[in-house]
């Protein structure tokens, strides 16, 4: 039975879907704002997908106070829904997580977490930011791993405090 297990798991195909950035701030929030859906284009390929992995570029909050940077980007906490629909999995290690500060940053995790949106690379410290996230689909486990190296690097996960994953050469 054992081999049997192993020679189906060597054929099992898992189709992913990896989405660049996602950011649902600005237009495309204001398009969900008025009940449109901004992955309405891509919405029947990413439903041919076992598993969508994206880059979620905002932090999806109702608090925090805009970092001193050019661009900022924070979606209303009402985008989860759609965000769910789409996505199976976000990455968070990217330069705008940090975008509103810590504050925001945890309302978000938290959200992600009630929302059953699972995330990587970042954490509530430096040890769960660098933890790989196991998905499985048809039997195939998948790590996931996400690292970003694109300043301000203020950010970066701590041992006693939260942030991205940094990459480290």
């Amino acid at each position: 039975a054992w081999s049997q297990a192993v020679t189906d798991l060597d054929q099992a195909v898992v189709r992913v879907a990896w989405v660049g950035d996602v950011m649902l701030a600005d237009g495309p929030g204001r398009l969900v704002k008025r009940g449109d859906d901004p992955f309405q284009y891509v919405a029947s390929r990413l439903d041919e997908a076992d598993l969508r992995v994206a880059n979620l570029e905002c932090v999806i909050a109702s608090k925090g106070q805009a970092a001193d940077k050019p661009w900022t980007f924070r979606a209303t906490p009402q985008t989860l829904p759609l965000l769910k629909r789409h996505v199976d999995v976000v990455s968070l290690a990217n330069n705008h997580s940090g975008d509103f500060g810590r504050a925001a940053f945890a309302e978000m995790l938290g959200r992600l977490d009630r929302a059953g949106v699972p995330y990587f690379g970042v954490g509530r410290n430096l040890r769960e930011a660098h933890q790989a996230r196991v998905i499985e689909r048809k039997g195939v486990r998948i790590a996931l791993l996400g690292y970003d190296e694109f300043f301000p690097r203020a950010f970066e996960a701590g041992d006693n405090y939260p942030g991205v994953a940094w990459s480290q050469d």
